[in-house]
């Protein structure tokens, strides 16, 4: 209980006190990873969000989100096609769900997907539906 508490305070603070206690915590609190991970891309740390994450089988759609806003952003600062092509994956993953399809997530998804590829009426059509 007394880790998810410090879980919990670091993520309501913002992200302060991050690397002290969701490090350890990676392990024993599964949102405790994926925290860590957005601290480091809103630190423009890429590298280490891409460490965090890039092994992690995602099985939710905040996982695949995060793995494709990673991927996205790598992908962008390398001029990497690998990593846009991953991040257009994800998102199309789950913006094609048939349970996201209709979710704001959903169609932010669905828009980034486009976005990626340069359909931009596409993005048009998804963002204004939000």
């Amino acid at each position: 209980a007394q880790d998810l508490i410090k879980h919990n305070l670091v993520v309501f603070r913002g992200g302060e006190g991050a690397l002290q206690i969701l490090t350890p915590l990676i392990d024993v609190i599964p949102e405790a990873r994926l925290n860590l991970v957005i601290y480091f891309l809103r630190q423009g740390d890429l590298d280490e969000a891409f460490s965090l994450i890039q092994d992690v089988e995602p099985k939710t759609p905040q996982q695949y989100i995060l793995k494709g806003v990673v991927n996205a952003a790598v992908g962008q600062a390398q001029d990497s096609r690998e990593h846009l092509k991953l991040a257009q994956q994800f998102f199309q993953l789950v913006g094609g769900s048939a349970s996201e399809c209709d979710t704001i997530p959903g169609r932010q998804c669905m828009a980034s997907c486009f976005f990626l590829v340069s359909q931009f009426d596409d993005v048009l059509v998804y963002l204004s539906s939000v």
